[in-house]
């Protein structure tokens, strides 16, 4: 028997699964008494209504008599499924849209982020500066001699020991002395060069520290212990390790500078000498001479980030000058780019214990007249020309601390090949 469905267009009822259209008091019946019934709507042919609710066109439904179905049965299951599929829909479609609107986000931030990481680095690392050249200047205080940089006890002792890098920190593991062993690196407790040893630990971190040159411990664990210390002081956190025109040594160790040289600043420690039989180097900065006896105290150097160490070098023999050490090789890099990105630009500390950022590509060249010099020369000019080559200046910056005299060692000057200039 032909049936003629009656429904034209309704709506989905919750709790009923049928469309019930506009008209009161419809059941969703056909002529012959059959009940209609939502039959599995696809999500994407669902339309907006009114109260919320989805429609369907008609050709989705479909009759039978009331005595095959139980009708709250199936009315509540299709209504879960549509509802289901529907509010899947809408959520995959919100996740992909935040995702979206996520990643224009991050786009816009990460420089942003980036260069936030990079400046607090930047402010750790001057804060450390600071630090140390506040305790340097406490040292000064307690210190006979008035030295601002400690003295390691091996210097005069051990030609090696050059007070670059013993005033303070770990123990290095860089330039090991037996094959690949880190543990006998000349930086390290063995060498007599571990954290107890370096007088700034003390005056920062208190007398907590001891020496184990002489007590490895079980399987080394002492030494070991030594060389995994954070002392964070001594540690810029942007120490990435060798950056240029450098030792070639650290260059191939891949190390950072704290883990090569158990520090990432090293002092200003100029050192120089004259040719000859029996030369005996001299200190020409602020390491080994009183406080008292620096001229220029706000301009002269007392620390520099490791990866600088050599900036003032960059031009140094256009003028006729000797060579310098030597020690540094032949085929390092000449550019240098600073822990903080930017080229020929490093942290320093100052001997009056400010900290601040300074370009260091080379140095003052001609050298500047400094209009009196050591010693007892009448001629300006022929005093100016034999001091010339170790005035070390910049823009805001001196590593030299002339007129004031250098500072005689019993330290031969054969050991780094020092001639006529700075070690």
């Amino acid at each position: 028997m032909t049936r003629q469905l009656i429904l034209q267009r309704g709506h989905c009822v919750p709790g009923h699964g049928l469309f019930r259209p506009a008209g009161a008091g419809f059941r969703g019946a056909d002529d012959s008494g059959g009940v209609i019934r939502c039959r599995g709507l696809h999500p994407r042919l669902l339309t907006a209504a009114p109260s919320g609710l989805g429609r369907a066109p008609s050709h989705y439904c479909s009759h039978r008599a009331d005595s095959a179905w139980n009708r709250d049965e199936v009315a509540e299951r299709d209504r879960r499924r549509i509802c289901r599929r529907a509010t899947a829909a809408v959520t995959i479609i919100e996740v992909l849209a935040s995702l979206a609107a996520f990643a224009a986000v991050s786009a816009l931030l990460l420089p942003a982020l980036s260069d936030a990481r990079r400046q607090s680095k930047e402010i750790r690392c001057l804060g450390n500066l600071k630090s140390i050249a506040g305790a340097s200047l406490i040292h000064a205080a307690a210190d006979p001699s008035e030295f601002a940089i400690p003295a390691h006890p091996l210097i005069g002792n051990d030609p090696q020991v050059l007070g670059e890098y013993e005033w303070g920190g770990k123990s290095g593991i860089g330039e090991p002395a037996v094959g690949t062993d880190r543990l006998s690196s000349k930086w390290g407790t063995l060498h007599g060069r571990g954290p107890a040893t370096r007088p700034l630990n003390e005056i920062l971190y208190g007398d907590v520290l001891r020496d184990h040159q002489f007590d490895a411990g079980t399987y080394g664990a002492n030494w070991l212990r030594d060389t995994k210390l954070e002392l964070d002081d001594f540690h810029c956190p942007a120490d990435y390790g060798y950056t240029g025109h450098h030792y070639t040594a650290w260059r191939n160790s891949k190390l950072t500078s704290y883990d090569h040289y158990g520090n990432s600043y090293t002092a200003n420690a100029a050192w120089i000498g004259i040719p000859g039989s029996n030369c005996k180097l001299k200190s020409n900065s602020s390491f080994l001479k009183p406080i008292s006896r620096v001229p220029a105290p706000a301009q002269t150097l007392l620390y520099t980030e490791n990866c600088g160490r050599f900036g003032h070098r960059a031009n140094y023999g256009v003028d006729g000058c000797q060579s310098l050490s030597g020690a540094l090789g032949i085929d390092v890099q000449t550019d240098v780019r600073g822990w903080h990105g930017q080229m020929w630009m490093f942290q320093v500390a100052f001997v009056d214990g400010h900290a601040g950022l300074v370009r260091m590509q080379g140095h003052q060249q001609p050298q500047p007249f400094l209009g009196r010099y050591p010693g007892d020369g009448d001629d300006p000019a022929q005093q100016h020309y034999y001091w010339h080559c170790v005035i070390f200046r910049g823009p805001g910056w001196q590593l030299d601390t002339l007129p004031s005299p250098p500072v005689p060692t019993a330290l031969p000057c054969g050991v780094l090949g020092v001639l006529h200039g700075i070690g």
